[in-house]
């Protein structure tokens, strides 16, 4: 069974005000490598932001095959389904909770390092020992572990 990390965020119009009852829609596709034969991966997650616009949603870690080239895209409406923003090409390389835009962040570097076994993941924690916790088949020897502390 697939690991998934808590991603979560606040969806907010463009003057910055948060929109509530908004719907978060995030949709993986790609395709992996497990157990030597090719799986193709999809899935569709969705969830209604509260009145301050806060959301979150558990989503599986596209990072654990051996060579991984799935990858996630959110999308934000408000309330009337208007589009508010869409976001492409996200890969979550642990389990880790992590917010929509630490994950904007590291996702370029860590799906190229997925691709490239010899390049380093930046992983965000807020303690070490999340990093430490993971299992196995969740770290590298060339992961960056950022801890962002309290």
């Amino acid at each position: 069974m697939p690991n998934k990390a808590t991603v979560s965020g606040i969806l907010m119009d463009a003057t910055l005000a948060p929109v509530a009852e908004g719907k978060i829609i995030a949709t993986l596709h790609g395709s992996d490598v497990f157990d030597n034969g090719l799986r193709i991966v999809t899935q569709k997650v969705e969830a209604t932001t509260d009145a301050a616009g806060a959301w979150s949603l558990d989503l599986i870690v596209n990072g654990e095959g051996d060579s991984a080239a799935t990858t996630w895209t959110i999308e934000g409406y408000n309330q009337y389904v208007a589009k508010v923003f869409e976001v492409k090409s996200l890969f979550i390389a642990t389990d880790q909770a992590i917010t929509l835009g630490d994950l904007e962040k590291t996702s370029p570097q860590n799906l190229k390092a997925a691709q490239a076994a010899g390049v380093s993941r930046l992983i965000v924690v807020d303690d070490f020992r999340e990093y430490e916790d993971l299992p196995a088949s969740q770290k590298r020897a060339t992961d960056i572990v950022l801890v962002k502390g309290a």
